[in-house]
């Protein structure tokens, strides 16, 4: 009967917000990863290039940049405005997956007790930390859109302020960040 219930468990309501929310924040990280690789890798080749035509030409030496990305990518067709275009976007980028990353923390720590599910208790808590509605006896499932339209609404809009208020209330109910919700974050990073 260990299964049955295991596999009761799992289908929880809860534990499908929880999944689905954090598997939508972990989705955006993997891009916003990837948007600064490239944007880190771009800006690392136009200072080799800068740099390279800054030097006088002795010798021609053919230059094939490596990237870290495994990408191979044309800075030249993706920053056509070339340095300053890509250290803007190294800037922005690295901006927004701090701000990712930072909400997946969030996410996180809302999991009280670490059983990577949400208690109606902490759905309300989660919410009631972003001033949004929360109805006693509406099925849980029903908060997924609320949840993920929080993310991409601070995300969109870069707000930090907004996010640390919140993550804030949770602190001062209880929630910590713990060692579980850290080897959570560490594989996202990894």
């Amino acid at each position: 009967g260990g299964q049955a219930l295991q596999a009761t468990a799992w289908a929880s309501p809860g534990t499908d917000v929880f999944q689905a929310f954090t598997q939508h924040i972990g989705a955006q990280i993997g891009k916003d990863k990837q948007e600064f690789a490239i944007a880190d890798s771009c800006t690392v080749y136009f200072y080799q290039l800068w740099n390279k035509k800054a030097r006088p030409e002795v010798e021609r030496i053919h230059y094939s940049p490596f990237f870290r990305t495994g990408l191979d990518l044309d800075c030249v067709r993706l920053f056509p405005e070339g340095l300053d275009q890509a250290r803007e976007a190294f800037g922005n980028s690295q901006q927004l997956l701090s701000l990712s990353l930072t909400f997946y923390q969030m996410a996180l720590v809302g999991d009280g007790d670490d059983n990577q599910e949400y208690s109606a208790h902490e759905i309300h808590d989660l919410l009631e930390a972003f001033r949004l509605p929360f109805q006693e006896g509406q099925p849980l499932g029903g908060y997924m859109n609320a949840l993920t339209g929080l993310f991409d609404s601070i995300r969109r809009d870069v707000q930090f302020k907004y996010l640390m208020e919140g993550m804030q209330v949770l602190m001062n109910k209880g929630y910590r960040f713990s060692e579980a919700d850290q080897r959570a974050l560490n594989q996202e990073l990894n």
